[in-house]
């Protein structure tokens, strides 16, 4: 059999790869962003905490997010919100965010004080009184997605941060540009609410999709040369039968 590729085909096919490796290895560039990604975030849990001052700073939040900061205020407890349908270990629950007064000009930082089970809403540990000293990680306000339902600022009921509605909600003209998840371990044992890290892991299947964009461009190059190996074999043997 000869291979003899026709022009219109040939120009098709190598379109079609070129689009497919491309598509492969522009997913083997987003893995290496997120691995790079989920690298920067680890070191920035891991690193040592910073204060409101260098916070205030520094208007690039999207550089300070997951950083440890160490704050000292007042609770305003009379101004507490629940953030709704908040599930940990399988269990559902809710977030108890408490604006925190820090300066004498009365500007607050919304807590994420942490988790507590639906079940022991009644069992929440009192929020503290006077000074305190607490630490928890920096976090920009949430974009809600497309399924997420809308804030009910009336009703008490809320589903995603968002600062303008909890400002005015908790009363406060100023409210810190971020808000600030409290750390594990910065309240007793077993009581609720509970802090945690962040959870900072990252959806990364970009090798599987890579691996499925070159898996295509083979299937399209075999197609390609067992179309025109048939093609010309036939083409052959019809021309033979006719001489007969």
């Amino acid at each position: 059999m000869t291979f003899r590729p026709t022009l219109w085909a040939t120009i098709a096919a190598a379109a079609g790869l070129a689009v497919l490796l491309g598509l492969g290895t522009w997913q083997l560039g987003r893995r290496v962003w997120k691995q790079r990604l989920l690298e920067v975030r680890t070191q920035r849990v891991e690193a040592p905490a910073i204060t409101y001052a260098d916070i205030a700073a520094d208007a690039d939040l999207d550089a300070l997010e997951y950083r440890l900061i160490r704050l000292t205020g007042r609770f305003d407890g009379s101004h507490s919100l629940k953030l709704l349908n908040r599930t940990r270990d399988g269990r559902p629950g809710f977030h108890v965010i408490t604006p925190m007064v820090t300066n004498a000009a009365g500007d607050a930082v919304l807590i994420d004080r942490g988790w507590a089970p639906v079940a022991g809403a009644a069992g929440l540990s009192p929020i503290p009184a006077g000074l305190v000293s607490i630490e928890g990680y920096v976090r920009r306000f949430e974009t809600p997605g497309p399924f997420i339902p809308d804030n009910e600022p009336d009703t008490g009921a809320w589903f995603y941060f968002d600062r303008a509605q909890m400002a005015a909600a908790t009363g406060f003209e100023a409210v810190a540009p971020f808000y600030v998840q409290r750390a594990p371990g910065a309240a007793p044992s077993g009581d609720y609410p509970a802090g945690g890290v962040p959870n900072i892991a990252l959806r990364n299947p970009h090798l599987l999709y890579a691996i499925t964009w070159y898996a295509l461009a083979i299937v399209l190059l075999v197609i390609y040369v067992v179309f025109h190996v048939r093609r010309r074999g036939g083409a052959g043997a019809a021309k033979n039968e006719q001489n007969r």
